[in-house]
């Protein structure tokens, strides 16, 4: 009787065993198809301080995000150097999802060429997705006699040398997208620095200098008040606020057409791909929602949302353009 009795519990024990296999295989699979992540506040590291747009974009998508990650994603400015600062500090963050790094345009593909920038963007960070990209707009004091961009470009190379353009700082993306517009234009403006634009504005305005890059919201009420011109919309689209502003496409600019003023997120080196696609989706999500579009749309910015490739690809593609031109118009690291 003990041998057949045996033989059941043999059988039983292989099939237990056969479904514990079974279940050891497929349990660690469930488990790491439930990540952790994130199980703590997420901080989102701005290198500028408050008031701008590298500051408020950020900010408008972080509560959403935390709607969808279900953690608080919270702001910290850490200023100076032009953004520099914050750019080495989370390169340098554990790669653990939880410092991030919320950055504008320059940081990532002007300052590696026009400053001491102690780490690579391209490499030292992995790129998470473009937040929105906003267009620029080339305009003059309505005092200069030149009513398009081409009446502008034969005055210019009629006196070369003889007016001046003005931009937010040495080295930022304004100083390089002028130097670009002057490369293809061939003529010859003298630069004068600002602190920032609110510095520069004054000056603008009276005609001490006579051209500038800004986004429409900057200058909007002075286009209405004829006190500037513009001239060029440095974007694919013509903006239905100024229907009679030609594209740089339209104005025979087209490179100039990757010098919009975009925001993104980025996270450190080694940073799991699980983590980074988390954090896009959170940041697409944010951005499919009314209030973020709005928030947006009030300061002249389209959703972006791309993929983390699409994005990386941007990144490889303005960096190398911009270097060119930095090289070309001997735009020195400080």
């Amino acid at each position: 009787m003990g041998r057949p009795q045996s033989g059941v519990s043999r059988r039983s024990m292989i099939r237990v065993l056969g479904s514990a296999g079974v279940a050891g295989l497929v349990w660690p699979v469930a488990l790491r198809a439930q990540p952790s992540y994130p199980n703590r506040p997420i901080k989102f590291v701005v290198g500028f301080a408050a008031g701008g747009l590298a500051d408020a974009m950020p900010r408008l998508v972080a509560p959403r995000m935390s709607e969808t990650l279900g953690q608080q994603v919270v702001i910290e400015n850490r200023t100076g150097a032009a953004g520099n600062l914050a750019t080495t500090f989370v390169a340098k963050a554990p790669p653990d999802g939880y410092t991030i790094l919320a950055t504008s345009v320059g940081q990532i593909v002007v300052s590696p060429h026009t400053s001491n920038l102690p780490v690579n963007p391209l490499t030292d960070l992995r790129h998470i997705g473009m937040i929105g990209e906003g267009d620029q707009i080339l305009n003059i004091n309505a005092a200069v006699p030149a009513q398009n961009i081409a009446e502008f470009v034969a005055l210019a190379k009629k006196s070369p040398g003889s007016m001046f353009y003005g931009d937010a700082g040495a080295g930022g993306s304004l100083h390089l997208y002028m130097e670009y517009f002057k490369l293809l234009a061939g003529i010859d403006l003298q630069p004068v620095h600002y602190r920032g634009t609110s510095q520069l504005m004054p000056d603008y305005l009276s005609n001490r200098v006579q051209m500038g890059l800004n986004g429409y919201p900057a200058i909007e009420a002075y286009i209405a008040q004829g006190k500037l011109r513009p001239l060029m919309l440095v974007g694919r689209q013509r903006d239905p606020r100024l229907p009679n502003v030609s594209t740089a496409a339209e104005a025979g600019y087209q490179p100039m057409e990757a010098c919009s003023n975009w925001f993104g997120l980025h996270a450190p080196r080694g940073t799991p791909d699980a983590i980074v696609q988390r954090l896009n989706e959170a940041l697409v999500d944010a951005l499919r929602t009314e209030a973020v579009k709005a928030g947006m749309a009030a300061n002249a910015i389209r959703p972006v949302g791309d993929t983390p490739e699409a994005f990386t690809a941007r990144i490889a593609a303005d960096h190398e353009a911009f270097g060119k031109v930095a090289r070309t118009a001997k735009i020195q690291a400080e």
